[in-house]
């Protein structure tokens, strides 16, 4: 589905992980360095300031997800920054989203996640937690350590004390599985737990989601068609498909990435990623693309320059024209692209005719 506004805007509270998973390369590897730059966190003073700049824009997002290359929640002031994106954007927002591997998310720090949610006058908040395993030797295997269990008590916690405090905790929960080799056996028995114990703590009230998704790799590199076989065939043997089971919605991953090994390529267009996705990195940067883990596609820090200052400036026009054109160059050369939305006439236009107001050609 297309986003509204100015797109999805996703921000970086840090770049540290509690967990080396075998589908991410700068963890799994133990990368010095994440982005080129030193690992860090997000100044949430900084970040305030960035709020209010881009109030003063008048920029509205489809939603705002707290997460890009490590784990939020090793952030000490997650709540915070939820708190002031809540009230700093209101009705900017139609919602916020915290993907995490909810380690160390303990029941104290939900309890006062969830109850600042009840307090705020805000959009609803969305609470994503990659699991990817029903048992614990499998969760060790891609996770790179044990901790199901505590994943679980803690995920439980969330929904039972969702409950007690009712509609008025207007948090909603997606739990992911994404499927790669060593887990895929395991896509009934996650499924099967997840809804029982969804369709039990839930009710009208909230959206629940288990998502089956598939794994990326390199944008679309070397490997996706593989990966993508063995994401239907293990979906196809569990008999999983979409739809509602007892009142949780059951997702899957249709879209596939721009394929360089199968045959499915097809012709490139401009990504809509330049248009949809910005990232504001922990120390401040903005990015064009959320794929882009060297920040090649980097347009300045926002300590020192507005958001629609640098989105809609020369670089980021230089780069939308180049796509345009069918130049692909740098990150974007290998890269498949943000597949789940489209590069609409309309975003084509907007960027050929701010290449006319900066006087841009070629």
């Amino acid at each position: 589905m297309q986003p509204l506004g100015d797109g999805v805007l996703q921000v970086e509270p840090t770049d540290h992980c509690n967990l080396a998973c075998r589908m991410c390369a700068p963890h799994f590897e133990g990368w010095d360095t994440v982005h080129g730059i030193p690992k860090g966190s997000l100044d949430p003073d900084l970040y305030e300031r960035v709020l209010d700049g881009i109030v003063r824009d008048g920029l509205r997002f489809d939603h705002v997800i707290f997460q890009w290359l490590g784990d939020p929640s090793l952030h000490p002031e997650l709540g915070r920054l939820v708190a002031s994106t809540a009230t700093r954007l209101g009705d900017r927002v139609g919602y916020l989203r915290v993907d995490t591997n909810a380690i160390v998310l303990t029941p104290p720090r939900l309890d006062a996640l969830l109850a600042a949610q009840v307090r705020s006058s805000g959009p609803p908040l969305l609470v994503v937690v990659t699991i990817d395993a029903h048992t614990p030797e499998v969760y060790a295997h891609v996770k790179g350590r044990d901790a199901l269990e505590r994943v679980r008590r803690h995920v439980r916690h969330l929904v039972r004390r969702r409950r007690a405090l009712g509609p008025d905790c207007r948090v909603n929960l997606q739990v992911q599985f994404v499927v790669q080799p060593g887990n895929g056996h395991e896509v009934r028995p996650f499924l099967d737990y997840w809804v029982d114990l969804l369709s039990c703590q839930g009710g009208e009230a909230w959206h629940d989601e288990v998502l089956f998704k598939r794994l990326s790799v390199g944008g679309g590199a070397t490997g996706q068609a593989e990966a993508d076989a063995l994401y239907e065939q293990s979906l196809a043997r569990a008999g999983v498909v979409a739809g509602e089971q007892r009142g949780v919605h059951v997702c899957t991953w249709e879209q596939r990435p721009w394929q360089e090994d199968d045959g499915h390529q097809g012709s490139r267009t401009a990504c809509p990623g330049l248009w949809l996705t910005p990232v504001i990195r922990h120390d401040g940067t903005l990015l064009m693309c959320c794929a882009d883990l060297g920040s090649e596609l980097q347009l300045g820090s926002l300590r020192e320059h507005g958001f629609r200052e640098l989105w809609e400036g020369e670089r980021a026009t230089r780069l939308r024209l180049d796509h345009l054109k069918g130049r692909f160059e740098g990150v974007c050369a290998g890269c498949g692209g943000i597949n789940w939305y489209t590069t609409t006439p309309e975003m084509a236009a907007s960027a050929e005719a701010r290449g006319v107001e900066l006087g841009l050609s070629g």
